[in-house]
Formats: C-alpha cells, sequence, structure tokens
C-alpha cells in the first residue's frame, strides 16, 4: 500500500454538507487544514453510511427541511451547525439533538476544531445524561416492584413494613440478587 493511502486511512473524516457549494467547499479545505479527510455530501450521499466518520460540518442560510434530515440523521456523530437564522425553538430541539450551534455563517478563519471539540464534549454529556436517566428509571422500577413485593409479604405473613424489607433484603444478600431481581422474582411465582 502506498505512504499517502496509509495516512489518508489514518486521518478522521469529515462529513460536509452546505446550501451554497462556496461555503461547502470552505469547510472542506478548513477540514483539510486541520488535517482531517473531507467529503462534501451531496442530496444522495447524505443519508448514506458509508465509512465512519469523526464529524459534521453544516453550513445554511436558514434551517430547512432537508437540513433538518441531515442533522437528525447519525445521531452519536459530533455535528456543528453554522447558521445565523434560527428561532429560539430550533435552538432548543438541535441542542438537545447534539448539535453545536455557531450563530454566524462559516468564515476563511474558522477554528472549525475548536468547534468539533465543543460538538464532542456535547455528545458525550448528553450520552451521560441519557444514561444517568436510564438509571434513574431503572431504580424507579426495581423500588416499584420491591414496594409491591413488600406488600406481599406483609399481607401474607403478617409482618411490618420494617421487616419485611429486612427479610428481602437479607434474601436478596444471600442469594447474590438486587433487591428489585428478587422482588420480580418473588410477584412472579405469586402469579403462577
Amino acid at each position: 500500500m502506498p505512504l499517502t493511502s496509509l495516512s489518508d486511512a489514518n486521518r478522521s473524516l469529515l462529513l460536509i454538507h452546505a446550501d451554497d457549494p462556496q461555503q461547502a467547499n470552505q469547510l472542506a479545505v478548513l477540514g483539510s487544514h486541520y488535517g482531517h479527510r473531507t467529503r462534501i455530501l451531496d442530496r444522495h450521499g447524505m443519508l448514506v453510511e458509508g465509512e465512519a466518520a469523526d464529524g459534521l460540518l453544516v453550513s445554511c442560510r436558514r434551517l430547512s427541511t432537508e437540513t433538518r434530515i441531515v442533522l437528525s440523521h447519525r445521531p452519536a456523530l459530533a455535528k456543528v451547525l453554522f447558521c445565523s437564522r434560527l428561532s429560539v425553538a430550533d435552538h432548543e430541539i438541535l441542542l438537545a439533538k447534539g448539535v453545536w450551534l455557531v450563530p454566524h455563517r462559516c468564515s476563511e478563519q474558522e477554528r472549525i476544531e475548536s468547534w468539533l471539540t465543543l460538538a464532542r464534549k456535547l455528545q458525550m454529556i448528553l450520552k451521560d445524561g441519557e444514561q444517568r436517566e436510564q438509571a434513574l428509571l431503572q431504580q424507579l422500577e426495581d423500588r416499584r416492584w420491591v414496594e409491591r413485593a413488600k406488600g406481599q409479604l406483609m399481607q401474607q405473613h403478617g409482618l411490618s413494613e420494617e421487616a419485611a424489607y429486612g427479610l428481602l433484603r437479607k434474601t436478596a444478600m444471600d442469594h447474590g440478587k438486587s433487591l428489585g431481581v428478587l422482588a420480580r422474582q418473588l410477584l412472579q411465582l405469586q402469579v403462577r
């Protein structure tokens, strides 16, 4: 394999989409300046998966349906949007989807690497938030199962709330299970 192919293979890929060909070319030049390979996406290539990319740079005069589709595709990809005309509602929606917003058109001296770094951090924050939310939802669901199992034990065996919880906790520890898993199993046995 030629040496140039090896260096190209090791450089990260930036996908580029713009409503103006001059802006697309400008973004591609800036990406190359920072050591990235760049690929300008046309209408047909916007949704094609292709090879793994490191980021998506989008420049537009206004947020069109086409641009919204591009920004919604590949949710884990770091995305930077250069656009000066966005409503507050669009800002909120795009930030929630992990799109870093730059409130002006891309200039010739744009520091895209800084914007990409911020977009990656935004993606990590959103992912961390989703994981925390899932963990909290799981804890809430487990708590519901524990409360139901505790009530079942109190009713069937005449135990106090504290005694029922203590029994659940001891049994869970003795069997190496979480309280939520044990509670589900106990309640499923009751149904059968």
